[in-house]
């Protein structure tokens, strides 16, 4: 074995230092670089994270700061109204247009008038605030006679700050839909809460009519609700089964109930109408058959089990509580252009009208109105018609009241009695009341071969 020299051996461990790891201090270094590296971009992240919610924040301060300012607005303008400063409340207006600063000044008496007349309680209460740019639209609760209403008003925020403008229908929300069965109900979000109760209560109205009626299928209906104070709810030109409805809101709306009756009643009777169209074969009575009366009876009778009213459909009311329900659709399949009252024989299976147990109000109110408007068409043929004129005297009577002309004032059959006379013939007394007036009339109708023929 060699002699070995200092540096050889030196060098021969530095060889295994580096074969064996990593020198300690490289590995921080590069630790703190990957570190630094991860670090860096949090750090961005952080800061624009801190801009971020700092400029959300200020900028919902402001929206709250312009709402409060609207807000004040609204509260001051009901303000004018309860202590009825016209001018002051002019000074809320703003338009273009003088037609605007017109209807307002209108708007302002009819306030003052309504505090004269009733019970009317301006709360200022606002219900729904929305703000877009330099436009708003907010809902204010009113209480007329114990009833909550809402009014929707529209505003613009000039340099001089907010001030009520004309509607902008436009600004009534974003579209939406919903459904309830086999209804379906297109709007916008002013009138979500109409919405719901409207696909609810139309769906319940589907199904009971076709429950009654024998509809093969519940109808599948569309209803749109159309922001336009102007417009009349009715059926689509180009859609038998689309319903366009008139959004309450666009004037006074009830606040407990969008829905309210008198936009049910129109909903009502359309819905019932085309029912009875499509239960009937679009069925077209012949006037003045009969059938002209029972048909329009059962659309009646169907918008009174809606709205839960009574319409006064007393003959196809009595025929559905004595006969179900069902019986009203086997009618109105029974029906023919020119029907007669016997064909209810045929539903009720009764022998004859007279045994039928029915309630003959209705139907001999509108015999009575039918008269007048024969002598008024001059139609004396279908006059005589509803007559007994077999009876000389009762021909002779006849003949008399067509050349005297109407009546004055109208007559509402308030009651009927049935009698059998000595010959033996089936007739109704009935009690008529003349126009409103305390003042009433006898009138007869005798059963004659299943037709009810007025006798004297």
């Amino acid at each position: 074995m060699g002699l070995r020299l200092d540096w050889e051996i030196e060098s021969e461990q530095q060889v295994v230092r580096q074969a064996t790891g990593e020198d300690p201090e490289t590995r921080r270094q590069r630790r703190r670089r990957r570190f630094l590296i991860l670090l860096i971009p949090l750090i961005l992240l952080a800061i624009i994270g801190v801009v971020v919610g700092a400029v959300a924040l200020r900028l919902r301060e402001v929206d709250a700061e312009v709402e409060k300012v609207l807000v004040d607005t609204v509260d001051a303008e009901i303000a004018t109204l309860r202590i009825g400063d016209e001018q002051a409340f002019m000074n809320f207006q703003r338009s273009a247009s003088d037609a605007w600063q017109e209807t307002q000044s209108q708007a302002f008496d009819a306030y003052q008038t309504l505090k004269l007349d009733s019970s009317i309680q301006l709360t200022g209460q606002i219900i729904d605030t929305v703000v877009d740019g330099s436009r708003a639209r907010v809902q204010v609760q009113e209480i007329i006679d114990g009833t909550p209403y809402i009014r929707t008003w529209f505003y613009w925020r000039y340099e001089d700050g907010w001030r009520h403008v004309p509607p902008d229908y436009t600004f009534w929300g974003e579209g939406q839909r919903r459904e309830s069965g086999t209804v379906t109900v297109y709007y916008q979000a002013v009138d979500d809460s109409l919405a719901r109760i409207t696909a609810e209560t139309v769906a319940n109205w589907l199904q009971t009519g076709c429950d009654s009626l024998g509809c093969e299928t519940v109808p599948t209906l569309r209803v749109q609700i159309v922001a336009d104070p102007g417009f009349k709810t009715d059926w689509s030109p180009d859609d038998p089964w689309l319903l366009r409805m008139r959004s309450p809101y666009t004037q006074l709306a009830r606040m407990d109930a969008p829905f309210d009756f008198s936009l049910q009643f129109e909903v009502a009777n359309l819905v019932a109408e085309r029912l009875v169209s499509v239960a009937s074969n679009d069925l077209q009575p012949v006037y003045p058959a009969d059938v002209f009366y029972l048909r329009s009876s059962i659309v009646s009778w169907l918008v009174g089990r809606f709205v839960s009213i009574n319409t006064n459909a007393f003959l196809i009311g009595s025929l559905a509580q004595h006969y179900g329900e069902a019986a009203v659709g086997l009618l109105l399949q029974a029906l023919e252009p020119e029907s007669d009252a016997s064909v209810l024989n045929g539903v009720t299976g009764a022998a004859t009208l007279a045994e039928a147990n029915l309630d003959w109000r209705d139907f001999l109110t509108w015999r009575l109105a039918l008269e007048d408007e024969l002598i008024q068409r001059g139609d004396e043929g279908s006059f005589l018609a509803l007559y007994d004129t077999r009876d000389e005297t009762v021909r002779a009577l006849a003949y008399d009241r067509y050349n005297r002309g109407t009546l004055a004032g109208s007559r509402v059959v308030v009651s009927v009695t049935p009698e059998t006379t000595p010959a033996g013939f089936r007739q109704l007394r009935a009690q008529a009341q003349i126009g409103s007036t305390e003042q009433s009339d006898a009138v007869v109708f005798r059963l004659m071969n299943e037709h009810w023929l007025r006798a004297n």
